[in-house]
């Protein structure tokens, strides 16, 4: 009767957990970038270079990372979201004024390590990829306060997220956890909102 009366209430504390991200505060993206002028055409940023901060190529049919993106020198906000990009290319370290960078439903199979250097990024968004796996370092993002791994196929933490401490948001929606396994998140990370579909019934 105990156990069955603690479970209700762990699904309780999950469950409201999982509602809440409805109200979820004004992000870094949103606030930080709401007024910077907006690119959409590569071919036009490369025009204005040294000034552009903002590229969106959202569902652009891309299949490969566009390399003229790395003589946007001061871009600080890259939006490829909704294309078919398969692997980032080492250099997008070059980039080294990025601070949002925005992946959601590409066909990345791993994850892009290279990501780990980019040393002010802010905001990873990198859900909707097939990925199983996060190789060692995300902790070397000691300014990430956003990562959203919403619907990929990892089934646990990446190693060392304990020890960012700007960390403020980690969506891990959409991916199978047990109700063991979010209470282990729960506790390991209990100064970051963690957003978590329903635990589910699985060895995860």
């Amino acid at each position: 009767m105990q156990e069955n009366s603690n479970k209700s209430m762990r699904f309780l504390l999950i469950l409201f957990l999982f509602v809440s991200q409805v109200g979820i505060s004004q992000l870094y993206s949103d606030s930080a970038y709401k007024k910077v002028a907006v690119y959409n055409d590569l071919q036009d940023a490369l025009v204005d270079s040294g000034s552009v901060k903002k590229l969106i190529l959202k569902r652009d049919k891309l299949t490969i990372f566009p390399m003229d993106i790395l003589k946007l020198t001061e871009l600080e906000y890259l939006d490829l979201s909704s294309n078919k990009i398969d692997s980032l290319p080492p250099e997008i370290n070059q980039l080294k004024n990025l601070r949002v960078l925005i992946l959601t439903r590409n066909s990345l199979v791993k994850f892009p390590k290279e990501i780990f250097e980019l040393q002010y990024l802010k905001v990873l968004k990198i859900g909707g990829n097939e990925f199983e796996t996060i190789p060692r370092g995300i902790d070397s993002l000691k300014v990430i306060e956003e990562i959203d791994l919403w619907n990929t196929s990892i089934n646990d933490l990446p190693f060392g997220i304990e020890n960012i401490k700007s960390l403020k948001r980690l969506d891990l929606r959409g991916i199978l956890l047990n109700y063991e396994k979010q209470e282990e998140i729960f506790e390991l990370l209990p100064n970051v909102k963690v957003y978590l579909s329903p635990a589910c019934n699985c060895g995860f």
